[in-house]
């Protein structure tokens, strides 16, 4: 069974007032916080014949975790009217409960069933509320939100800001994530960058949308560590009891 157009866009943007933490934003029911079978799940409930792929990262004593994922989906009964969406995720480590952190989305609307890119934004702010930021073009609407911890509002800004990329979209929280957030988080803190782009008429041919949670990814980070080395040292321990006798020297 196929989503349909008007599911699709309720499922990705339409939504009560604006959230109050983390865990109630989402994109396309995708939401920070999800685990990863989580997300399979929801995926698979919105997408029943997409593709997805998730990677996992392992420890040296075998512990494994998913670290991010990627899904494609292509309409490909309809060659000729075709919906296209694929979508990125980002997840802490096992510590900190391999948890949803960043998520991203390219939707192409099917060129029969186009809304209008004001519609678009509309269910936007509905969704998030109104924007810290926002402009329009000729051809389009881009905005941003902003969140700091249990706000309801998003904080105003004057410009966007650079807090979730496409090409340097988290590999999973890392020793280099981790970084860039200790010196960006109070900047960035929950970050929801919308994009909706058209034609001269009005109607939309495509939608990027991208979150992170910045708040909270150092002290998930240290949570993900202490966990690491309590596992590595129980299997060093482990080791050590039952390991083969020294060879003769």
């Amino acid at each position: 069974m196929k989503i349909t157009f008007l599911t699709a866009i309720a499922a990705t943007l339409l939504g009560g007032a604006a959230a109050t933490n983390a865990a109630d934003y989402d994109i396309n029911g995708m939401a920070l916080g999800m685990s990863a079978d989580q997300v399979v799940a929801k995926f698979q409930e919105v997408r029943p014949d997409a593709q997805y792929q998730f990677v996992k990262w392992k420890l040296p004593e075998g512990t494994e975790w998913v670290a991010n994922g990627r899904t494609l989906y292509n309409d490909l009964a309809n060659p000729d009217d075709m919906e296209h969406e694929r979508m990125q995720f980002a997840f802490t480590g096992l510590g900190s409960g391999n948890k949803l952190f960043a998520a991203s989305r390219e939707l192409k609307f099917r060129p029969s069933q186009r809304p209008t890119t004001e519609s678009v934004y509309a269910a936007a702010v509905q969704k998030y509320g109104e924007p810290s930021v926002a402009g329009k073009s000729a051809t389009g609407i881009w905005a941003a939100w902003k969140f700091r911890a249990d706000d309801a509002r998003a904080e105003k800004l004057e410009s966007p800001r650079a807090c979730i990329g496409t090409s340097d979209f988290p590999v999973g929280l890392d020793e280099y994530t981790a970084r860039n957030a200790k010196q960006s988080a109070s900047m960035c803190g929950v970050y929801i960058d919308f994009d909706v782009r058209g034609d001269e008429t009005g109607l939309a041919t495509e939608l990027d949308m991208k979150m992170i949670d910045q708040l909270h990814l150092v002290q998930d980070f240290d949570a993900d560590n202490l966990d690491a080395r309590r596992r590595i040292a129980a299997a060093k321990s482990k080791s050590a009891s039952s390991a083969a006798p020294a060879p003769k020297l």
